[in-house]
């Protein structure tokens, strides 16, 4: 068998004398959707930030295309080929929805200095190119027509999938989704989770956080539940939605 695209072992993270993510260990292969779910406070979102570079992890090893990416800048992780969305929108607010695109993009420029400030011609090929990319991507998420709107003047389920459409520009072999239908109606969940197969179609692997159960269900080939910063179960989805452990977890936090 080929080795995990992602491969994490033994992560923690410690604020103190919490310990908001300990002793996690789970693995993720080209090409599938993992789910990672659990309740309100289980680590969940602190331990995407530690994969992604916002938190340098207590101990623990995180390898990604079988190279150490734990304690990287989250610049160097993205250049690595992750990129993620948030749990809170975090787009541009005052630039269209190419333009959130186009920065993105940005990461797998070329130009760095000279060209941007002298307008060479290698830099304005480029940065055409990173113009039609933008409205090829903003095609595929479904806002080819809203370009040029405001990222602040978007309905609420265009601005997460404007954020995708910004995290697919940097060409990421992983996708990393914090609560992508946090949010959004029946009808924007399912257009969520068919987009979500769709970027899994363009070879890209995805791992998410998800609280709607029937998007998990309907999306994931593996789900992993946190709880109290540990993975308390993983497997497939339905077995794991049977888990006595799981069931406890949640039905513990009912109105907490």
């Amino acid at each position: 068998m080929s080795a995990p695209l992602l491969s994490v072992e033994d992560l923690s993270q410690h604020f103190g004398g919490l310990k908001a993510v300990e002793g996690v260990t789970l693995s993720v292969s080209r090409g599938e959707i993992v789910s990672v779910i659990g309740p309100n406070g289980a680590g969940k979102t602190t331990f995407f930030n530690v994969l992604t570079g916002v938190y340098p992890g207590t101990r623990g090893r995180v390898s990604f295309d079988g190279e150490p990416i734990r304690g990287l800048a989250p610049h160097e992780i993205v250049a690595r080929g992750v990129s993620r969305t948030f749990q809170n929108i975090r787009l541009f607010a005052d630039m269209s929805a190419a333009e959130n695109v186009m920065v993105g993009r940005h990461a797998r420029t070329r130009q760095l200095l000279l060209g941007p400030l002298l307008r060479t011609k290698a830099f304005l090929e480029e940065e055409k190119a990173v113009e039609a990319r933008a409205v090829e991507l903003l095609d595929f998420v479904g806002l080819r027509s809203l370009g040029n709107e405001r990222a602040r003047n978007l309905p609420y389920g265009a601005q997460r999938r404007l954020e995708i459409a910004r995290a697919l520009a940097a060409e990421p072999k992983l996708l990393i989704l914090d609560e992508p239908t946090a949010g959004m109606n029946p009808v924007e969940s399912a257009e969520l989770v068919s987009l979500v197969r769709r970027v899994r179609e363009r070879g890209v692997t995805v791992l998410l956080i998800e609280h709607q159960m029937r998007v998990v269900l309907d999306v994931s080939d593996r789900v992993a539940v946190f709880d109290y910063g540990v993975k308390i179960a993983e497997g497939a989805p339905r077995a794991v939605m049977a888990d006595p452990r799981v069931i406890e977890a949640y039905l513990g936090r009912e109105g907490a």
